[in-house]
């Protein structure tokens, strides 16, 4: 087996200069990386028969670093190794060439393939001269030592201890990597991949390492969970995803086996993936401390739109546990982590929570076609007094549908909301939400406020534009847009209406936005699927002045706040959302603490997978209060 490693980062390197041929030697963070190499060497077991090194000091002091943790290793070095050589560039700042001939410049002057630069050499050069050196001075040298009778290096762990261009090199000579595919390929200082010359598989060998499991979420179907383990086996993080029942169609794919197990809702292939991401992240600690590093990766190594190659449910999955990781790692909270992410300077507070108490569309079996019927309470009212609200209304509403509907009108849907049977129209709903609120002892509209979703893409008929809101009711976008408008009068207790409109209905959006955004939220979930390019088109349009949050929409928590805080530097509003399908990790509401969301949704008050998300919002605030942060 064939290891290499580039040497732990120089001075040069941590100041940002070309090194080329010039003899460097290692900074601190760089031995201290190639102490971490060798630790996670002997940790695994790694024997090492013989080793290569450069002629330049760094990647020779590196290989000494390593063989002082796995005993004393026969050794050869060779200028054939030597990192490419920049020339006139060498010794310079990259910063300063890319201030004076641009960015596209630096890029080519970097990773171009063929550009060489005067004096110096490209990497087609280098892959010349790596190619002299396997072809001859590792076929040719004598691998036989004491404690091996087999000389041949076939059967021998070789280490070669190099620079990142000389091993880019050694890829392509190899067959792994090609002329077109290597600019993107990156191997940081410290770095130990693993390459299997025969199969021509390489994997990055890591401290840190993830695991998938196949879970059930709260409707009993397969999700994906995700620990995060460290080199001795200890468990550092655990993140796992949701799933929605309604959903946009732009949102990040949902990978499922499609086979018999579990009426084809398994989620093994999506599992399998995460031995990708294992093979091909760089997961040192530097990196696992940086979610927006980790995402990165994961996008990188995706490379499609909405993340067909390693599924959306795995991405999500392993991105909530490198954020839990994280937080573990250095001994904070994930909302504390979230807010340093996100720069957050203001003061902290706890976001409102949107509670589902009425259930229909894809979330119920009743007669309602809007999905959901949620109330929240006045923002200024701390959040122990809101859950008391809330607490009050819920119970409250199951009496009065019991008495009005039968007790089988309190039965539950997904989200922890009443599935009211019998109850036919919009109307009635947004009455019985009254007659509740003032029989719990509250003030519609001044204690308690109503948010509808929508979700109007599931009653859009596309063939004929008509959308229809009530059974045998069909209405054309403008009368949509009139029938809220009424709606909106009738009921003033009514701040805030999501998915309005089908997703891609953008004029009426646009319209109904003109005409209302000044008094209530008007959402968007299916409208933008938490995706930065739709929030950017509709800030531009107007489409919407709020946006609902939700991380498996886009496939990673970074994504996700990324494009929240378009919204949020617009002073548009943002809600983190729970999905249908929910597991008992309750992340959500630490990011919308961390990042200063207005809103989470988060269902009604049952369930424990809903009621876990309650209980985190109440705990952070006492962790706020206790450190006087508010």
């Amino acid at each position: 087996m064939l290891y290499v490693v580039r040497h732990g980062q120089s001075v040069w390197n941590a100041e940002n200069r070309f090194t080329g041929w010039k003899d460097v030697p290692l900074s601190e963070a760089g031995i201290n990386e190639a102490k971490n190499v060798g630790e996670l060497m002997k940790n695994m077991d790694i024997h090492i028969d013989y080793m290569f090194t450069s002629n330049l000091e760094r990647a020779k002091d590196t290989g000494r670093i390593i063989s002082s943790y796995l005993g004393v290793i026969p050794s050869k070095s060779c200028e054939l190794l030597n990192e490419r050589n920049y020339g006139v560039y060498s010794g310079l700042n990259k910063n300063d060439v890319k201030n004076d001939k641009g960015p596209e410049y630096l890029h080519k002057l970097r990773r171009s393939y063929t550009y060489k630069p005067i004096d110096g050499e490209s990497l087609d050069d280098v892959v010349k001269r790596v190619g002299v050196f396997m072809n001859n001075i590792y076929t040719d040298t004598d691998y036989s030592n004491d404690s091996s009778n087999d000389s041949s290096n076939d059967n021998q762990n070789i280490l070669i201890s190099a620079h990142g261009n000389s091993l880019r090199a050694l890829f392509v000579h190899l067959g792994i990597k090609n002329k077109e595919n290597i600019e993107s390929f990156e191997i940081p200082t410290g770095q130990l991949i693993q390459i299997d010359l025969e199969t021509k598989e390489y994997k990055y060998l890591n401290p840190f390492r993830f695991h998938g499991r196949q879970i059930l979420d709260s409707r009993g179907n397969p999700t994906v969970e995700v620990i995060c383990k460290n080199s001795n086996g200890k468990t550092i993080g655990r993140g796992s995803t949701p799933s929605g029942a309604s959903c946009g169609s732009k949102e990040a794919y949902e990978m499922r086996d499609g086979n018999t197990k579990f009426n084809g809702k398994s989620v093994m292939k999506a599992i399998d993936n995460i031995n990708l991401i294992n093979n091909t992240m760089v997961l040192k600690e530097s990196n696992m401390l940086n979610l927006r590093n980790i995402d990165g990766q994961i996008v990188q190594i995706d490379g499609t739109k909405n993340k067909e190659l390693l599924g959306g449910n795995t991405t999500t999955a392993v991105s909530f546990c490198a954020l839990d990781a994280i937080s573990k790692l250095r001994d904070i909270e994930k909302f504390e982590y979230i807010q340093e992410m996100t720069n957050n300077t203001n003061l902290l507070f706890i976001p409102t929570p949107l509670a589902n108490v009425l259930n229909g569309g894809k979330h119920g079996s009743g007669g309602l076609q809007i999905q959901e019927f949620m109330i929240f309470i006045h923002e200024e009212y701390d959040i122990n007094r809101q859950v008391e609200i809330l607490h009050d209304v819920f119970f409250s509403l199951k009496k009065c549908l019991s008495a009005k509907y039968g007790k089988s009108s309190t039965n539950l849907g997904d989200e922890g909301g009443y599935v009211p049977c019998g109850m036919k129209t919009n109307y009635e709903a947004l009455d019985m939400l009254m007659e509740s609120i003032i029989a719990s002892g509250h003030t519609p509209n001044k204690d308690v406020f109503v948010a509808l979703d929508c979700a109007a893409s599931e009653f859009y008929e596309s063939d004929n534009a008509l959308y229809e809101i009530e059974e045998n009711v069909k209405l054309t976008g403008e009368e949509l847009r009139n029938y809220y408008g009424t709606m909106i009068q009738k009921y003033p207790f009514i701040k805030s209406i999501e998915d309005p409109f089908d997703e891609e209905d953008y004029v009426n959006w646009s319209e109904f936005t003109r005409s209302h955004g000044n008094t209530i939220n008007i959402v968007g979930d299916d409208l933008f699927c938490t995706n930065k390019e739709l929030v950017e088109m509709g800030l531009n349009h107007g489409w919407a002045n709020s946006l609902l949050l939700k991380v498996n929409q886009i496939g990673t928590v970074t994504e996700s706040i990324e494009s929240a805080q378009l919204m949020l530097k617009e002073n548009k509003k943002v809600i983190v959302s729970h999905r249908s399908g929910e597991t008992n990790h309750s992340y959500i509401i630490d990011m919308a603490v961390g990042m200063g969301a207005q809103y989470v949704k988060i269902g009604g008050l049952c369930r424990g997978e809903r009621i876990e998300k309650y209980n985190r919002l109440l705990e952070i605030n006492d962790i706020i209060l206790d450190k006087k942060q508010i």
